[in-house]
């Protein structure tokens, strides 16, 4: 018989040697910023045309984003990512019924109306538009956070579940090689795989192709905790299909602290 998904709030707190912190918790990854209103002309320019789409140039973005864009958003297709949780600045052309698709070559973004944007366009964004160097400091800095988030969930295997004990740490198999390798409080087998970011159908995959070999080679179905940013709804659907995998969120705030000597 199947057993239940589910999801539970956590909260804690990652150091880096930067001295960035990032408070880890449920549901959702939310990157706090102080004055974001800085944007707010641009929900009033995008709610000022019914057009079903809206092409403004970086240049033209410059002028009406006071203080001008981010370099980031010259060169980072995640920067547009039509999600408020993960960039707090999509908030500003969300609410005005609006979602992005950046286009670095021709310098400019397009805001479509939600009834009529392109999905593959918009992930095409993210990986098509981008330079190789600049989808190559996406990912590095991707692969940091999950590192980041793995050294503290290590530390804290508590808050994914009480009575959890650390067998190893990317643990290779025939198969693949696993984030975390965990016992429960009855002795049982978990699997603990870690993404920075939403969770995706590979992710399932994933689990699953972990769980099989350790069954086999134990002879016990193992259990498994999935640990993302978020899951979309195909997701959750295909976890409930996997019999133990627990599914649970994080979600990172970000503050920067002068550095001393």
């Amino acid at each position: 018989m199947s057993e239940t998904v589910h999801e539970r709030a956590t909260s804690f707190v990652l150091s880096t040697e930067e001295h960035n912190r990032y408070a880890v918790d449920n549901n959702l990854v939310q990157i706090s910023r102080v004055n974001m209103s800085r944007y707010s002309r641009l929900t009033a320019h995008l709610q000022s045309s019914k057009a079903p789409r809206i092409t403004l140039s970086f240049a033209e973005l410059d002028s009406i984003v006071e203080g001008g864009l981010p370099n980031s958003a010259k060169q980072y297709g995640a920067w547009w990512a039509n999600k408020a949780s993960s960039q707090p600045h999509a908030r500003f052309w969300l609410d005005a019924g609006r979602r992005a698709s950046p286009d670095f070559k021709a310098k400019h973004t397009v805001f479509t109306l939600d009834d009529s944007v392109d999905a593959g366009e918009l992930a095409a964004a993210v990986v098509g538009e981008s330079t190789p160097e600049a989808l190559t400091e996406y990912v590095e800095s991707s692969l940091s956070l999950e590192r980041d988030l793995e050294d503290q969930i290590l530390n804290h295997l508590e808050v994914l579940e009480p009575g959890l004990t650390l067998v190893s740490r990317q643990e290779s198999s025939d198969v693949g090689r696993v984030d975390l390798l965990a016992r429960d409080s009855d002795g049982r087998m978990v699997i603990i795989e870690l993404k920075a970011g939403e969770a995706k159908d590979s992710s399932i995959g994933q689990i699953a192709r972990y769980m099989g070999w350790y069954a086999k080679q134990d002879g016990k179905l193992p259990r498994a905790i999935l640990v993302a940013s978020g899951f979309p709804e195909p997701v959750r659907y295909a976890a409930t299909a996997i019999p133990g995998l627990k599914r649970m969120t994080y979600r990172v705030q970000f503050a920067v602290e002068e550095a001393t000597i």
